[in-house]
């Protein structure tokens, strides 16, 4: 096992501190404390709360992707690739109730007023996994399995039901989505795109 680093112990530090008080509340002296770090340490790493935050964002967001994209790796139909991410987005979501929770939060930060900028870290965490998404999207549609649409709808019609659902699973004590429920949401986002 690898040992922690000063980076990934203000990270872990950085998702307490905002899961508990906010992005807008939370001090980067509440992030220090919580790590157990120095200033110097602190600041050489994460010169400002905004890139605390972008990093965090994007350090669970990769985390979530890698999850996600799975069930679209190589040979899988549409319909079975389209059912397996919501499938996964569910599993990963149940399975880390508080990083979907944080990206949730932090997802909802106003770039402008917070400092956020795009072309950050979770520009690039984006980027990446968009691209295979799109790519593979693309290959489907070619084919004939999906109907043609821009990559931002058909992002909206796949993910968007599920991704309204996730505070409130969330929220739960023990976070569960029943299986009815998990059935209806592929389902739905199968037949928003089938061709």
């Amino acid at each position: 096992m690898e040992p922690t680093t000063t980076k990934d112990k203000l990270l872990d530090a950085a998702t307490k501190v905002f899961l508990a008080h906010g992005f807008s509340a939370a001090s980067m002296d509440m992030v220090r404390v919580e790590a157990g770090v120095s200033n110097g340490s602190l600041y050489h790493h994460f010169p400002t709360k905004a890139l605390l935050a972008d990093a965090l964002y994007a350090h669970t967001l990769r985390d979530f992707h890698a999850a996600l994209l799975p069930p679209i790796a190589g040979n899988a139909t549409a319909e079975a690739g389209v059912k397996g991410l919501i499938r996964a987005y569910i599993q990963w979501v149940l399975q880390h109730p508080e990083q979907a929770r944080l990206l949730h939060k932090l997802r909802r930060i106003d770039g402008v007023t917070e400092g956020m900028a795009e072309g950050t870290e979770r520009g690039a965490a984006n980027a990446d996994a968009f691209g295979a998404l799109a790519l593979w999207v693309g290959r489907q549609t070619e084919a004939g399995e999906m109907r043609a649409m821009p990559f931002p709808v058909w992002m909206a019609l796949v993910f968007s039901p599920a991704l309204s659902l996730t505070q409130h699973w969330v929220a739960q004590a023990k976070p569960a989505v029943a299986p009815k429920v998990r059935a209806a949401l592929e389902h739905g986002a199968w037949m928003a795109v089938a061709a």
